[in-house]
């Protein structure tokens, strides 16, 4: 994707967010950029979340876009990033169980 279509998008999602707009899009940016975050307080100390600690909650008690515009965007552009002949798979992990990094784990030599 190149940085104008994903200004493009960035802008598109950020339009349907309804209320609170900077504070989610800012909080949206540090769930995606956080590697481990004990509580939701945490996504303050993200360097892309410039407000107070307090504007996490706020963000996620004020912020009610229409899922169904929002996964219509993802979806639209899913169809534009992957070739008409791919199967896209989207899978989240929200799964509570403690994962390695890649950092702890070892390679064994064959």
């Amino acid at each position: 994707m190149n940085s104008e279509r994903l200004k493009e998008f960035r802008q598109a999602a950020y339009e349907l967010l309804v209320k609170a707009k900077d504070a989610t899009f800012e909080l949206m940016d540090a769930v995606m950029t956080t590697r481990n975050a004990a509580c939701l307080a945490e996504f303050s100390l993200n360097p892309l979340f410039h407000r107070q600690w307090s504007s996490v909650y706020e963000a996620l008690q004020d912020c009610r876009p229409d899922r169904k515009k929002l996964m219509l965007l993802y979806l639209e552009q899913l169809q534009k990033e992957a070739p008409s002949t791919e199967h896209v798979l989207v899978a989240i992990d929200h799964t509570a169980w403690g994962r390695q990094s890649c950092q702890n784990i070892t390679r064994q030599n064959p």
